[in-house]
C-alpha cells in the first residue's frame, strides 16, 4: 500500500475518533446537567414536603394547645358579651377551618436520594409551586390567628380589669351611701327657761332658770330612704366641769355621765328637736353662775357643741 494513502486513511480515522469522543463527551455533559437539575428539583420537593410535615405537626400542636385556652377565652367572652359576639364566631370559624385543613392534608412521600431519575414534568413542578404557595398561606393564616387570639386575650383581660374596678367602685359607693344614710345634725342651742307669771320665758339668770331648753336641727339627708332610729346623748357641763345629770353622780367615770339620752327617728327630712332638762322637776336654785357647755353625741362621736353663760 502506498504510504501516502495509508497516512491519509489513518488521518481520517483519527479525526473520526476525535469527533466521536467530542460528541460523546458533549452528550455526557448534557446528561450531567439535566441530572443535576432533576436532583435540585427533587431536593426542592423534599424540602417543601418536610416543611409541610413540620407545618402540619405545628398546627396539630397549636390546635391542641388552643383547646384549653379557647375554652377559657370563650367562657370569658360569653360572660362579658355573649356567644353571638362576631369576634368569637370569626375566631372559632378559623380554628375549625384549620382543623379541617389538617384532617384532609395529604403529605407526599419520597426522598432526594430515591425514586426515578427522570426529570419532573411541568405539571409536577406546578404542583410543587402550588404546594409552596399553600405553605406560605398557612404560615400567614397561623400568624394572623395568633395575633387575633393575643388581641382577644388582651381585650378580655381589659374587660375583666374594668369590671373589677367597677365592682370596687360600686362597693365603695355603697359603703359611702350606707355611712351617709344616718341622721346629720345642725345647730345646737341651750337656753335657760324661767317663769313670768304663768308663762315660760327665756332667761340668762342662774337663779331664775328652772329648766334648760336644748334644741338642735336634724338636717335633710337624701341618702335616708327609710326611717332611721338614732340614739342621741346630751351632756350639759357646768362651770366647775361637772355634768348635770339626774343619774348616778357618784360614778368614777365622769365620761359616762349624761344629762339626756333619747332615741330620735329621722326620715331624711329636716326638722328641729326640742328637749328640756330636767324632763320633770325643776333646777330652781341649783344652777351656778358661769359658763356652761352642751355636747351632742351619737355613735360614740361628738357631733355638736355649744356654750352659754348664766349670770
Amino acid at each position: 500500500m502506498n504510504k501516502n494513502v495509508l497516512a491519509a486513511v489513518l488521518g481520517v480515522l483519527l479525526l473520526a475518533s476525535i469527533g466521536g469522543n467530542a460528541y460523546f463527551y458533549s452528550k455526557k455533559g448534557e446528561l450531567s446537567k439535566a441530572e443535576k437539575e432533576r436532583m435540585q428539583v427533587l431536593q426542592l420537593k423534599d424540602s417543601l414536603q418536610r416543611q409541610l410535615q413540620n407545618m402540619q405537626d405545628s398546627l396539630s400542636r397549636m390546635v391542641t394547645q388552643f383547646q384549653d385556652e379557647n375554652s377559657r377565652l370563650t367562657g370569658k367572652i360569653e360572660e362579658l358579651e355573649g356567644p353571638g359576639n362576631p369576634k368569637v364566631v370569626e375566631l372559632m370559624g378559623q380554628i375549625n377551618s384549620l382543623r379541617a385543613i389538617i384532617a384532609r392534608s395529604g403529605v407526599p412521600t419520597g426522598s432526594a436520594g430515591g425514586g426515578s431519575t427522570a426529570g419532573l414534568s411541568k405539571e409536577d413542578q406546578k404542583k410543587l409551586a402550588e404546594l409552596k404557595k399553600q405553605l406560605e398561606d398557612k404560615q400567614k393564616e397561623i400568624s394572623d390567628l395568633m395575633a387575633k387570639i393575643a388581641a382577644l386575650t388582651t381585650e378580655v383581660e381589659s374587660e375583666k380589669a374594668g369590671k373589677i374596678a367597677l365592682i370596687d367602685e360600686n362597693t365603695d359607693l355603697k359603703d359611702r351611701v350606707n355611712k351617709g344614710a344616718i341622721p346629720q345634725f345642725g345647730s345646737l342651742l341651750t337656753t335657760g327657761i324661767g317663769k313670768k307669771g304663768t308663762l315660760q320665758v327665756e332667761t340668762t339668770k342662774s337663779k331664775g332658770s328652772e329648766k334648760l331648753r336644748i334644741t338642735f336641727d336634724v338636717l335633710e339627708n337624701p341618702f335616708i330612704k327609710e326611717p332611721v332610729e338614732e340614739e342621741v346623748t346630751i351632756r350639759i357641763i357646768g362651770p366647775e366641769d361637772e355634768v348635770l345629770t339626774t343619774g348616778n353622780k357618784g360614778l368614777a367615770d365622769k365620761s359616762s355621765l349624761f344629762s339626756i339620752k333619747q332615741t330620735i327617728i329621722s326620715d331624711g327630712e329636716k326638722n328641729v328637736v326640742k328637749w328640756y332638762y330636767p324632763s320633770s322637776g325643776t333646777l330652781a336654785g341649783q344652777l351656778k353662775k358661769g359658763k356652761y357647755s352642751t355636747e351632742l353625741w351619737t355613735r360614740g362621736l361628738l357631733k355638736q357643741k355649744n356654750t352659754f353663760e348664766l349670770y
